[in-house]
């Protein structure tokens, strides 16, 4: 089973996108926990809506993770800058690995973003394997899949500061992972 984990606050796609997401993953056995942070929380239909109690993104994540029930758990934006069809396509890559990690840097890899964004998330990305000696190029990349046992192990060692999450899991589990390739899209709607 893939448990997908959808943060959000204020995000009006939110419906879309889990509609999105269920077709997409028709005949795959899965769950939909959104953790919600709005002033009003969404009416949601097709997937379970949960309020968050903390603060922050990686904290949200961690919330969704703990009713969790999937073997392997995605992280995603609510906002549609990550497809659901690259949701399906990392889920697919995930096997002999233990951590399928959504690119923008690799080959085939796009992104809507302005040029000064690109430049920003290539220059962070840069300085992040050279100071953490990791392999990943896109380490500013909020979109992955993982075995739940890879979480679990470095649970207890995160420290999640903002929207960094996966790169901590990465960084302090030493998972086994692989970049695959996506289109980071325009936010569909909000702010």
């Amino acid at each position: 089973m893939l448990s997908v984990i959808i943060p959000t606050k204020n995000e009006p796609y939110i419906q879309e996108l889990v509609e999105k997401i269920n077709s997409e993953l028709k005949g795959i056995s899965h769950e939909i926990i959104v953790v919600d942070l709005s002033d009003i929380p969404p009416k949601i239909s097709g997937a379970k809506l949960v309020r968050q109690k903390s603060k922050g993104l990686g904290n949200a994540f961690l919330e969704g993770f703990e009713i969790s029930k999937g073997e392997f758990v995605a992280l995603m934006d609510g906002d549609g800058s990550h497809s659901s069809h690259d949701l399906k396509k990392l889920f697919q890559s995930i096997n002999g690995y233990d951590m399928a990690w959504g690119s923008k840097l690799v080959a085939g890899g796009k992104t809507e973003d302005s040029f000064s964004r690109q430049l920003v998330t290539s220059g962070f990305s840069l300085i992040t394997r050279a100071l953490l000696w990791i392999p990943v190029k896109d380490s500013m990349s909020g979109f992955a899949v993982y075995r739940r046992e890879v979480i679990e192990s470095a649970s207890k060692k995160l420290q999640p500061r903002g929207f960094k999450i996966n790169l901590e899991i990465y960084y302090k589990s030493r998972a086994r992972a692989v970049e695959v390739s996506i289109t980071f899209h325009k936010r569909k709607a909000g702010e």
